[in-house]
């Protein structure tokens, strides 16, 4: 569905200067630009395939006989929301999610599918991933982390280090899912440690998950290479993460709105 940036660099600088036509052509957009912090009315906006080539006043020179030329009246065009850690597998196929996301200005979404990987180990995971080919939203898989929390008390499926590393080499994987269980992290679970040293050698993301963890501890899980969490619930909370350096995602859950 969406092309590379390195393959479509030739035609969209050819739509940008005008010698090439563009597919896609927006007048009068109210433009919310989040790089400069302003609204830019009256904007116009080619667009060549998948990609944007050209933003300013006047696109008539990507216009040709087959560009498709749409009036907004001064509606809004703002850049797509990115959900930035969802468990879509727990709910419905990625194709029915995309309806409802699509509907919100989720364009892009970046996925841990804990329970695939739990019920249907590494063939799973391969198998979730195509479900989410040619669909109109981005998606980023993580492998999920942690798996199991205890295995005293759990017996799910997981991934092996081998299938782990694997799994890094998909274009579609850039990284690793929330490490729900910091325990691991913090007495430094030796298959843990092995996959987040995998994981920072080939820069990918790592997500975190430090529900209940303060001082020491939660010092341990960020000096391993862990720098997000979706956990805080209150004030004091978020700012010692923030201190820490951690990138903090303020969500509203299904279950619990914190």
């Amino acid at each position: 569905m969406f092309l590379g940036l390195s393959s479509a660099i030739q035609n969209l600088n050819a739509v940008a200067i005008g010698d090439k036509d563009a597919d896609l052509v927006l007048e009068n957009c109210s433009l919310v630009n989040v790089y400069s912090r302003e609204i830019l009315p009256e904007t116009q906006i080619a667009i060549s395939q998948d990609r944007i080539a050209y933003v300013g006043k006047d696109a008539s020179h990507t216009k040709g006989k087959k560009t498709v030329v749409m009036n907004l009246e001064k509606k809004y065009v703002t850049p797509g929301f990115a959900d930035p850690h969802t468990h879509i597998d727990q709910f419905v196929s990625p194709a029915e999610f995309v309806k409802k996301s699509l509907l919100c200005g989720v364009t892009s979404l970046f996925v841990d599918s804990i329970d695939i990987v739990s019920t249907c180990g590494f063939r799973g995971f391969k198998e979730f991933i195509k479900m989410t080919h040619g669909l109109p939203v981005r998606f980023f898989h993580v492998i999920p982390g942690g798996l199991p929390v205890d295995r005293k008390f759990s017996r799910v499926k997981t991934l092996s280090f081998t299938e782990e590393k694997s799994a890094l080499k998909m274009r579609e994987v850039i990284g690793l899912g929330e490490l729900f269980s910091w325990t691991k992290v913090t007495k430094r679970d030796s298959k843990t440690m092995k996959i987040l040293s995998k994981a920072l050698d080939n820069d990918c993301v790592i997500n975190g998950h430090t529900a209940g963890a303060s001082g020491k501890k939660l010092n341990a899980y960020i000096a391993s290479g862990i720098l997000s969490c979706h956990e805080p619930i209150n004030f004091d909370q978020v700012v010692e993460r923030l201190r820490l350096g951690m990138w903090i995602m303020i969500r509203e859950g299904s279950i619990r709105r914190d």
